[in-house]
């Protein structure tokens, strides 16, 4: 890399040369347009090396893409070939036995907000009502509305095997 960097500088600076004897001589003399016929395969030459030098850049980029882009496909072919396509209402999903209360309570009273989930389980502040709510719409049990300030939450409605487990007592 370095090599074609100073070749190109000693190329440029050449250039500049000739431009600057060009400008030097007058426009009209014999002496102007032996410079200006030197200087233009000079000129065509680095052109067309450069121009060499980005197509080969070129085709080694696209090669890496369409590799890459090989790589993709058979990765996301195994993983839709290894794992049936299995619909929303054939998932078992594990929950706790607070998420799965909170979930039961979201189910009864249709639509919920944070503070009534503090109230319902009796915690002491807000920020762990809303975590577990959070945490059941991540998983895609419970939907989100934005209403004013606050955010409520509403029962998915869709068919899921949950799973509710009880840690150890």
């Amino acid at each position: 890399m370095a090599k074609d960097r100073n070749q190109i500088m000693k190329e440029l600076e050449d250039l500049k040369t000739q431009v600057h004897n060009l400008q030097s001589t007058n426009a009209g003399s014999r002496e102007g347009s032996a410079v200006i016929e030197e200087g233009v395969p000079a000129l065509m030459k680095y052109m067309i090396e450069e121009r060499e030098r980005t197509n080969r850049k070129l085709e080694e980029l696209s090669s890496k893409i369409n590799r890459l882009k090989l790589a993709v496909e058979t990765i996301y072919k195994d993983d839709v070939e290894s794992e049936p396509m299995r619909g929303v209402e054939n998932r078992e999903i594990p929950l706790s036995g607070l998420d799965g209360q909170i979930l039961d309570f979201v189910q009864s009273q249709q639509m919920v907000c944070a503070d009534q989930i503090k109230e319902f389980m009796k915690y002491k502040g807000r920020n762990a009502a809303c975590t577990r709510l959070n945490r059941l719409y991540n998983m895609g049990l419970l939907e989100r509305y934005q209403l004013g300030h606050k955010v409520y939450y509403k029962y998915a409605g869709k068919a899921t095997n949950t799973l509710i487990i009880s840690p150890p007592q």
